[in-house]
C-alpha cells in the first residue's frame, strides 16, 4: 500500500507535466489555423455588410485567399477528410458567385449566408473535444 502511494506520488508531477505539455501542443497546433479562420470570418462579415459592390467583390477575393490558406493546413488524419470537405463546399459556393453589381448585391449577400450554415454544420462534425485533443497529441508525440 505504501509502495503504491509513493509510486502515485512520484508519477503525479511528471504525468501532470506531460498532460500540460500535450494540451499546450494541441492548443499551439490548433492556434495556427485560428488566425486564418478569424480572417475568413472577418471578410465574410464585411462582405455581408457591404453596401458597395466593389467592397463586396474585394472582400470575397480576400475571403477566397484566406480559404486557400486554410485548405493547406495540416489537419489531423481523423479530421482531414471532413475538414477539407467543408472547406471545399465553401470554396465551391463562394467561387460560383458572380461579380457583385448594384442590381445583384443583396441577392449575393443572401446566397453568401449559406456559408454560415456550412460553418455550423462542419464545425459540429469536426470540432474535437478535449479528450480527442489529448489522444491526438499523444499519438503524434508517440509517432503513431
Amino acid at each position: 500500500m505504501i509502495f503504491e502511494m509513493s509510486m502515485i506520488t512520484l508519477l503525479k508531477k511528471p504525468l501532470t507535466a506531460l498532460l500540460l505539455g500535450l494540451l499546450l501542443t494541441s492548443a499551439a497546433s490548433a492556434g495556427k489555423l485560428k488566425p486564418t479562420m478569424k480572417e475568413i470570418r472577418l471578410h465574410y462579415t464585411q462582405a455581408i455588410e457591404a453596401s458597395d459592390p466593389a467592397v463586396f467583390n474585394q472582400e470575397i477575393k480576400l475571403f477566397l485567399s484566406e480559404l486557400k490558406t486554410a485548405r493547406n493546413f495540416n489537419f489531423s488524419p481523423e479530421r482531414k477528410v471532413l475538414s477539407l470537405e467543408g472547406l471545399n463546399k465553401v470554396q465551391s459556393l463562394v467561387s460560383e458567385l458572380p461579380e457583385a453589381t448594384e442590381a445583384n448585391l443583396t441577392t449575393l449577400q443572401a446566397e453568401l449566408k449559406q456559408v454560415d450554415q456550412l460553418r455550423k454544420e462542419y464545425h459540429k462534425k469536426v470540432k474535437p473535444g478535449i479528450l480527442d485533443l489529448l489522444i491526438d497529441t499523444l499519438k503524434e508525440a508517440m509517432g503513431v
